[in-house]
């Protein structure tokens, strides 16, 4: 019986990874059929330029802008060209905060480019817009 309920804990939990990760390609997905043929071809030709071990910078795109009060959440698109994963050498999603008057200082919204640092290892501050 024990074995039996651990297994459904796991299926459960794998379940809505898969659920969350499809959700997640789908938004991403969109995103890019929104993007012009230049924009494609300006985050393709991004260079990365490392700054530290396992962190880099690159150009990104503001896919989606969401107000948060004091605070407003950013997805940026970027071009894979440094994880060797399923996504790479593809279009993909990074997701971040900065400061609402930061974001009002620089009229960020969605479309715009920006630098963005990039470190996958780190849990937090593992992306960030640099202005």
């Amino acid at each position: 019986m024990t074995y039996l309920i651990v297994g459904i804990i796991i299926a459960i939990f794998v379940v809505v990874v898969f659920v969350v990760a499809k959700k997640d390609a789908k938004e991403r997905d969109e995103f890019v059929s929104q993007l012009t043929e230049e924009q494609k071809e300006f985050l393709k030709a991004t260079e990365v330029e490392f700054v530290e071990k396992n962190a880099w910078t690159q150009d990104a795109l503001v896919a989606k802008v969401v107000d948060k009060g004091s605070k407003v959440d950013l997805r940026l698109l970027w071009y894979n060209k440094t994880i060797e994963n399923n996504e790479y050498e593809t279009i993909t999603i990074a997701d971040t905060s900065i400061e609402k008057a930061e974001q009002e200082a620089h009229n960020l919204k969605a479309g715009d480019a920006v630098k963005m640092y990039f470190a996958p290892e780190k849990s937090v501050g593992s992306v960030k817009v640099i202005f």
